[in-house]
């Protein structure tokens, strides 16, 4: 079985997802972060960045939320390996067209 490596938030790119893990350090800002559902155990997929990269898009918990990048780097996940990167958006493959 292999093991797999926690990565930070702000290193998914639109398409990709994962279940939070924890924070990288101890910081004021996370208690913000789980009032926002930040939490431990929760699923996130990225939605899309900004044209500059910065802030992110989330989906978490049926809502989208927005996050610095800055912000998005102190949030522990297990990255899916089966996630779909298509840049936020799904491929529908037509058949007989």
């Amino acid at each position: 079985m292999p093991t797999l490596t926690p990565v930070t938030l702000d290193q998914l790119l639109p398409g990709e997802s994962g279940v939070i893990l924890g924070y990288a350090k101890a910081q004021a800002l996370h208690h913000r972060l789980k009032e926002l559902g930040l939490v431990e155990g929760t699923r996130i997929k990225v939605k899309r960045c900004a044209p500059l990269g910065d802030p992110m898009e989330f989906v978490i918990r049926g809502y989208h939320l927005s996050i610095r990048k800055e912000d998005a780097r102190c949030v522990l996940i297990q990255k899916d390996e089966d996630a779909d990167y298509s840049c936020g958006r799904r491929h529908r493959h037509r058949s007989g067209s």
